[in-house]
């Protein structure tokens, strides 16, 4: 019995030394809303992903996937855990500088491209309004990046290609229009291409709460409300369950309004 537990112990000992950062810290992201309250999360998870992802940089065959897992944490320690507003400038002011390396290494990875703009957005959120619409250079960029998401439809990825369109859906919803600089924004494009996004992945509640949210805006509330109506009667997932559960709760405020 003594031999059969050192055995067991050794066995364990060498798995635990083959266990990668990448591997780490996607076991820490896959519980980062563990001990949640409401739709906040305790950010010790998520800052234990980050730290895996961080060392696994380091590591050439685990770079491109640690580049964008990165990316994707960086972005829920934003949105979902307790930043206050000027640490929240800081950390998406790096992030985004972080990101636009990534970007710059790995043009083609539909991922990290995604992940860079989500964090180009949080940065650009975190602007006053003036110093937003008169960021004229992300507002292109996103738009540039929406775009060669929306090109891997080609490719047969759905899902890449959805998120493009969504980006860009949300771009002309949200970003004023500015005759000769930003001529290409048109607020009336947004329901093309948020319905294109989601008829490409209807699985992404958020894109429902875009477009329902633009219904709203544009005085069509029985459209919002059909939309919306059978999102509402779903759980969330619970391996997304805090990103679902605050769209849920935003999908009924707004029904509310």
């Amino acid at each position: 019995m003594k031999r059969l537990f050192i055995l067991v112990a050794l066995l364990g000992s060498i798995s635990f030394a083959q266990v990668s950062n990448l591997q780490m810290g996607d076991s820490y992201y896959a519980i980062r809303a563990e001990h949640s309250y409401g739709n906040m999360a305790n950010n010790k998870n998520i800052k234990e992903a980050i730290k895996h992802y961080a060392l696994a940089l380091k590591e050439p065959k685990e770079k491109e996937e640690a580049s964008w897992k990165l990316l994707r944490a960086y972005c829920y320690l934003g949105r979902f855990t307790n930043l206050d507003t000027e640490e929240r400038g800081v950390f998406f002011e790096e992030a985004k500088k972080e990101g636009k390396s990534f970007f710059t290494q790995y043009p083609e990875n539909a991922e990290v491209v995604y992940w860079y703009s989500m964090n180009l957005a949080l940065w650009v959120n975190t602007l006053s309004y003036v110093k937003a619409a008169l960021n004229v250079g992300s507002a292109n960029e996103t738009r540039e990046i929406a775009l060669k998401l929306i090109a891997t439809e080609k490719k047969g990825d759905k899902v890449s290609a959805a998120r493009g369109y969504q980006i860009l859906g949300r771009a002309h919803q949200k970003i004023p229009h500015v005759f000769a600089v930003l001529s290409w924004v048109n607020k009336d494009s947004t329901e093309y291409y948020l319905k294109k996004s989601l008829n490409l992945n209807p699985k992404d509640i958020s894109t429902a709460l875009f477009l329902a949210e633009y219904y709203k805006e544009s005085g069509r509330k029985q459209e919002a409300e059909k939309l919306l109506a059978p999102v509402l009667k779903s759980k969330p997932r619970p391996e997304e369950y805090l990103e679902d559960e605050r769209n849920l709760m935003r999908m009924r405020n707004l029904l509310l309004e």
